[in-house]
């Protein structure tokens, strides 16, 4: 019974000598790798300036030229035609192949009384002279007296590939509705609109550009051609070239290799907000739900920094005496080399530094942030379990006493 005391004894000395090494990051912000300055260590006094720490990335990581280029206002009628477009086929007396038609998957128009007619990839006006050159080939016009009319009516989802600074990139589908989202007046109406076809909605819909995205050099290739937009006016309300993209375009999205401030925010072309990985095991509570994580606090609007989310999730307040040196840790992504970086703090030191901001990094999509108990609360546990352990120890004497 004296052994085990005295090993009780020295297990509440350890508790006060223990330490773990402290989570280091893979990456060297003085070299320009660091994809985000705020994830630096913070040194043990605070910085003389409460900028030191940012002057370096914002140097390197300045959204780059904003100066927007006029809105172009070329005719959507220019656009190549896509499977899934809804075309109006006119012929004079309203005889065959009148009518209403889709572009079917093979890229063709099935007319009525006439077959196939290959559109897909030609403009409205190319469509429609080949439609009178068929008419004449199959006899049911004069050579030189066809005047058949096409006309776009709605047009329909395209495939896009996005890749690069983007949080998904690969194919999507954009201008894509569902069936109850048709609308019967504007598909029968003589004109043309894609506002479901631009540039800034496949970006939308690749999951948003990340951060270190350059938005002044988007390239977009089509049938071997490429040119490049300059999209930064869309951060501040300017009229930007927002072009119109049709099936097989290829987008391309480079990086500037660092964090800009200026796009970690909700934007037309920035995710609207993040979903995190929580955990709160604090005590005394015994599970998340009991430490307030739940599904309100793990969705949380893009440009949420790390301290906000701590709060968000209970890690901050409570007891001064018990809580004041809680720490978190941030477990996160470098989009540019794909490696994982695990960002310690200390919760209250970064709750009081002045120069807190220069340490407080932005939330990504798919973070995960965790908080631990203070050492005091370190060593009430540690007693706890000494208490069930002396109380086991007291019964299993009594019972041998028995």
């Amino acid at each position: 019974m004296k052994t085990f005391a005295l090993a009780l004894l020295s297990s509440v000395a350890l508790t006060g000598c223990i330490a773990f090494d402290k989570p280091g990051n893979q990456y060297d912000l003085g070299g320009g790798e660091g994809y985000m300055a705020q994830r630096a260590d913070i040194p043990d006094k605070p910085a003389g300036n409460a900028a030191t720490v940012r002057a370096d990335n914002e140097a390197r990581c300045t959204v780059a030229d904003s100066t927007a280029v006029p809105m172009q206002t070329a005719s959507v009628s220019d656009m190549p035609l896509s499977a899934g477009d809804l075309i109006r086929v006119n012929v004079a007396g309203d005889e065959a192949p009148t009518g209403t038609y889709k572009v079917n998957s093979s890229g063709e128009l099935s007319l009525t009384a006439v077959g196939d007619l290959p559109v897909m990839g030609l403009t409205a006006a190319e469509a429609e002279a080949d439609l009178n050159r068929l008419l004449e080939q199959k006899h049911i016009f004069k050579h030189g007296y066809a005047h058949a009319s096409l006309r776009v009516l709605d047009r329909g989802p395209v495939r896009v590939i996005v890749t690069g600074s983007v949080f998904q990139a690969g194919e999507v589908t954009i201008n894509q509705r569902a069936p109850n989202e048709s609308d019967t007046v504007r598909e029968t109406a003589i004109g043309d609109h894609a506002i479901g076809r631009t540039l800034s909605i496949a970006l939308s819909h690749a999951a948003g550009v990340r951060p270190d995205a350059d938005l002044s050099r988007i390239t977009i290739e089509h049938s071997g051609q490429r040119r490049t937009i300059n999209l930064t006016g869309i951060l501040t309300g300017q009229q930007t070239e927002d072009p119109m993209l049709t099936e097989g375009d290829r987008i391309n999205v480079p990086s500037r290799h660092c964090f800009q401030q200026a796009l970690a925010r909700p934007t037309p072309i920035t995710p609207p907000g993040v979903k995190i990985f929580a955990s709160n095991l604090t005590t005394p509570a015994n599970n998340n739900a009991g430490a307030a994580v739940g599904t309100e606090t793990t969705s949380m609007a893009y440009g949420t920094r790390m301290l906000q989310g701590l709060v968000a999730i209970n890690c901050v307040g409570g007891t001064q005496i018990t809580n004041a040196d809680r720490w978190a840790v941030l477990i996160t992504t470098n989009p540019t080399t794909g490696q994982s970086e695990v960002v310690e703090r200390q919760i209250e030191a970064l709750v009081r530094r002045p120069d807190r901001d220069a340490y407080n990094p932005v939330l990504l999509p798919g973070d995960a942030l965790a908080c631990y108990d203070s050492n005091v609360q370190n060593v009430r546990d540690v007693l706890k379990s000494i208490g069930d352990a002396a109380v086991g120890v007291s019964v299993a004497s009594l019972a041998r006493g028995l």
